[in-house]
């Protein structure tokens, strides 16, 4: 019967995951389109799309993602072509993959707890619409967090069996391939479990020694990747944040004293320091972790927060029950609860779903014990304790299918143009009639539309490498073929000839001369107007 549960639960976990993986969400967002692309190059070329061999960061638009979710979606492509479905493939198989590993984790974190409250964590972790919802996208933090929960699981196994540090450091080194936020949080968290388990580890010492020098030699690479790396951190550290600077602006320097520089750098790293607090502390946002999310309609499903309501209650008690005698594993827990927001802290636009997945399952297991918890709870009579089941089994079940209700019915109409939606469309439309035209120019008012003429039109990666010469490329005014990609001037271009123009309703006014088709986001609104000049 207990193996039967289980494999219930899997299956939940395997369904949620990759039923209509490559319809829903409603479009593949820029981001999604280039790991697909670049992986498609890769396999046909070894090369990315920037004519670079086998490279250890991919360049995509300048941001310069770690390459571990690419390399791996080169598989999947070469089974099942270049498509939406492919491009996820390694997100949804490993976010079912993590599943089965918090299972694993969970029994080894608390070996002395009930099958029931087992059960409890896998299955709470299977339906989370945090964990659900980025197992459902190409996005790499998602590869990154089964790496980085089986590094925790195999560590603990380590300090009963020194060989399995090996491992744990090797699945450590592969999250921090996969995903920006581990390159920060896995060496807190090592150091963390290195205080709480000291003594453990020097039983084992000599495996962890080695462990460690061989976690340090798989991260070499990665120091001759810092330049790219700065690049992405530039891009969205609050160092780069107009706020910080306005924040330092604020600061009265005293123009009279002789120490202006001093008061300038002490000013400063007041103003760091309340940025990095203010970002962290977002992260508990009541609104962000029960209600709406985060700002990006990517990272939720519409009216949903990263955690089911029904969570809250448990989740204060479960912690509650945990301090009241913590052993070391728990003070592991909590440690891993406390730095996993780590890297998303010092970024801007906090609080930040992608950069603080590594909050899983933390928060699942909060909620478990606190459950069991109450459940097992000596001052509560044997009916009470059945009403209240029967409360916490409906309330789940409500919230469950309200969640079900919101991602599959209302999330792809309310939130495809956060998706990018149309541009599928577009190419499939441009792609009828171009041979009509000497030019077609696209929009850049959604930024990134040349990544999607590559993916749905699966370009030969070896001639669009040789369309680029090796300098920078605009971020605006990219052109290969007979595509030229930049905003739309209707004054100007609309006295073209043998031109398709693909614009937005801002750029090309309604009831344009020549209009031969609009296309529409899911919610009715038009996204592109398509016009013959």
């Amino acid at each position: 019967m207990k193996k039967f549960l289980l494999v219930l639960i899997f299956l939940l976990a395997f369904v949620l995951r990759f039923w209509q993986l490559g319809v829903n969400p409603s479009s593949l967002d820029w981001d999604e389109a280039s790991l697909g692309y670049n992986a498609y190059s890769l396999l046909k070329t070894g090369k990315d799309e920037y004519g670079t061999s086998w490279p250890l960061a991919i360049r995509s638009f300048s941001d310069f993602k770690p390459p571990l979710y690419t390399y791996l979606t080169m598989i999947p492509v070469g089974l099942f072509g270049l498509n939406e479905f492919s491009t996820r493939f390694i997100s949804a198989l490993f976010g079912f993959l993590t599943v089965l590993v918090v299972y694993l984790l969970i029994k080894e974190l608390f070996p002395k707890k009930s099958f029931l409250f087992f059960v409890l964590c896998t299955l709470f972790f299977a339906v989370s619409p945090w964990h659900i919802q980025f197992s459902r996208i190409a996005f790499e933090a998602n590869l990154a967090l089964f790496f980085f929960i089986s590094g925790i699981w195999l560590f603990l196994k380590g300090l009963k069996s020194g060989k399995y540090f090996l491992f744990s450091f090797l699945a450590f080194s592969l999250s921090c391939y996969a995903y920006h936020s581990e390159r920060l949080v896995v060496p807190l968290l090592l150091l963390g479990l290195v205080v709480i388990f000291r003594n453990e580890i020097r039983k084992n010492l000599s495996w962890f020694v080695f462990s460690g020098f061989i976690f340090f030699l798989t991260l070499l690479p990665l120091i001759g990747q810092l330049k790219a790396t700065g690049a992405r951190f530039g891009s969205v550290t609050i160092l780069n944040n107009s706020k910080l600077g306005d924040s330092i602006k604020a600061q009265e320097l005293d123009t009279q004293s002789d120490n202006i520089l001093g008061k300038f750098i002490h000013n400063r790293r007041i103003v760091f320091g309340r940025e990095v607090l203010g970002g962290y502390l977002d992260h508990f946002n009541f609104d962000f972790l029960f209600l709406t999310g985060d700002a990006p309609g990517r990272h939720h499903a519409a009216g949903m927060g990263m955690l089911y309501f029904w969570d809250l209650p448990f989740i204060l008690l479960g912690i509650l029950y945990l301090l009241k005698n913590p052993d070391k594993n728990t003070k592991g827990l909590f440690w891993w609860f406390l730095v996993a927001p780590a890297a998303s802290a010092i970024t801007s636009g906090t609080p930040h779903a992608v950069r603080a997945l590594l909050y899983l399952p933390t928060y699942q297991i909060f909620a478990a014990v606190g459950v069991v918890g109450l459940f097992k709870s000596r001052k509560i009579n044997i009916t009470k304790k059945i009403i209240i089941i029967a409360v916490i089994f409906g309330l789940f079940i409500l919230n469950f299918f309200y969640y079900l209700h919101m991602y599959y019915l209302h999330t792809p109409k309310e939130y495809s143009q956060w998706w990018q939606y149309g541009y599928k469309e577009v190419v499939s439309e441009v792609s009828k009639i171009e041979d009509n035209y000497q030019k077609v120019i696209i929009t850049y008012a959604y930024d990134q539309p040349y990544i999607y003429f590559l993916f749905y039109n699966q370009t030969d990666p070896s001639w669009y490498q040789r369309t680029w010469n090796g300098g920078e490329i605009q971020r605006e005014n990219r052109e290969f073929g007979k595509y030229e990609f930049r905003k739309i001037d209707w004054q100007r271009d609309s006295k073209l000839s043998k031109t398709l123009l693909v614009g937005t309703p801002t750029e090309i006014p309604q009831g344009a001369e020549g209009l031969l088709s609009e296309i529409k986001f899911l919610d009715g609104s038009v996204a592109f107007r398509i016009v013959s000049r």
